[in-house]
């Protein structure tokens, strides 16, 4: 089977593609500016392949060009869509939403019958995606998966996980962070990338579902169990600026679909995955 993959480059692409390989899959990774439909139509053309992954977008939700969010996420996919539609007829196309489609009313464990409710223009742009997704239904195999917050190595330091294991790498003597007490779904990139290589390979996918791990972990948890796994402490300063007043105090994801649908597929525990980021190296000073 061949897998073509776009946003190949990016933190979740190159696990996919290692993924990919160990499951005996062969890969295509698709780079054409998603904004350019000629670009994106020749390039979908000349590549052969029976299942897509689309993983590239507009992702940081703090970005300021909001624009782009619309653009990429929503014109892009809609523009590869349309080239996979005339090339490759009844592809699958599995494409990457975000659980941020719920909205910041959404609390607890949340499942795919949640309506969505985004509020910002990154989960705006996504559940466009979706919807205009559907258009494509009758040429297309389309299944849409919702990841919750996952991380790992390569992630950059912006995000939160990935920030407090620099921190403790470098044994810094302090953090500033936000609401430490707000409790999140935290998965692993490569389960991640497992699930979309499973969703790739069942014989009958789901339409819609959720990428998560069912359980919830407080930022202050996790810097206390970095303090354990490396033995160092540091002082934790609540900057205003990084505090939501909207946060809603538990979120996590219910991954019953993609479980029934993938019955060998597990999150890893992320006691593994924080203890995996650690024992990385630090990146050397540019000083």
């Amino acid at each position: 089977m061949r897998v073509a993959v776009t946003g190949a480059d990016g933190f979740t692409g190159a696990y996919l593609i290692d993924a990919l390989r160990g499951a005996g899959l062969e890969s295509r990774a698709l780079a054409a500016d998603l904004t350019d439909p000629a670009a994106v139509a020749a390039e979908v053309a000349e590549a052969p392949f029976d299942r897509l992954i689309h993983l590239a977008g507009e992702a940081f939700v703090a970005g300021d060009d909001w624009r782009r969010f619309y653009a990429v996420n929503q014109l892009g996919t809609l523009n590869l869509l349309d080239a996979v539609a005339a090339a490759r007829p009844g592809a699958r196309c599995i494409l990457a939403s975000s659980a941020q489609v719920y909205g910041p009313a959404a609390s607890g464990l949340v499942d795919e019958s949640r309506p969505p409710a985004p509020d910002n223009h990154y989960a705006l742009s996504k559940l466009a995606m979706e919807l205009c997704a559907r258009v494509f239904a009758d040429r297309l195999e389309i299944v849409v998966v919702r990841p919750f917050n996952y991380t790992g190595r390569g992630q950059q330091p912006r995000y939160l996980v990935p920030k407090i294991v620099d921190h403790f790498r470098r044994h810094a003597a302090a953090i500033e962070l936000g609401n430490l007490d707000v409790r999140r779904d935290l998965g692993d990139v490569r389960a991640v990338a497992d699930a979309y290589v499973g969703l790739a390979l069942v014989p009958a996918p789901p339409r819609l579902a959720n990428i998560a791990t069912g359980t919830a972990r407080s930022v202050r948890d996790v810097v206390a169990l970095a303090s354990s796994l490396t033995g160092h402490t540091l002082e934790i300063r609540v900057n205003p600026a990084f505090v939501r007043a909207a946060d809603v105090p538990i979120l996590a994801g219910d991954p019953t679909v993609l479980r029934n649908a993938l019955p060998n597929w597990r999150p890893r525990p992320f006691e593994e995955t924080l203890e995996w980021m650690l024992a990385e190296p630090a990146a050397p000073s540019s000083r």
